[in-house]
């Protein structure tokens, strides 16, 4: 190591550096603050900073949002494939996607869409991965709940039932050419 040896002189003349912006920093801190202090009309220097919530007067509106806002996630699962793309990117594993084969056709039934708004941090990497573009950010930003349960979302059309089997093949055999007994 090859440090140098500072003499006594610029030990002292680096000591009132050091002081003299000490004290420069200082004096414009009470500069500052000292008008707040003997101020007679201190309510016009001590401006109201903090919104109560909600505030009829300032607080914003849907409307007023800027155009790119990521609000709660919406999907419209009539669009939705059930590709599962979404649920693969998203970095806090907030969606579940499940999906049910319709018999006999190359649909798919999404059964389970849910979304954790707990985990979610609105990144909206889901949305623009979404093919069909189902997937979209609502201008909704308010969402608050007792239970952290009922954060979650839930978009699918539920688990195929008998019935709705034996719907898909009453409308397969109605729309067969030929089977109208003629």
């Amino acid at each position: 190591m090859n440090s140098k040896k500072l003499s006594v002189y610029d030990s002292v003349v680096q000591f009132f550096r050091v002081a003299a912006g000490g004290v420069f920093s200082m004096s414009r801190s009470i500069r500052t603050t000292l008008p707040y202090l003997l101020s007679k009309n201190s309510d016009d220097l001590r401006k109201e900073v903090t919104e109560q919530y909600p505030d009829p007067v300032s607080s914003r509106t849907a409307d007023e949002l800027p155009p790119r806002t990521r609000g709660m996630l919406l999907n419209d699962i009539e669009r939705c494939t059930g590709c599962g793309n979404c649920s693969q990117v998203c970095p806090t594993e907030c969606i579940s996607v499940e999906v049910e084969q319709v018999p006999e056709t190359a649909k798919t039934w999404v059964s389970v869409f849910d979304v954790d708004f707990s985990r979610c941090v609105f990144c909206g990497l889901c949305v623009d991965v979404c093919p069909p573009h189902s997937l979209t950010h609502t201008r909704t930003f308010e969402y608050s709940v007792y239970e952290s349960t009922d954060l979650v979302a839930c978009f699918g059309r539920g688990r195929v039932t008998q019935d709705q089997r034996e719907k898909w093949a009453l409308a397969r055999e109605l729309s067969r050419p030929g089977d109208l007994g003629i």
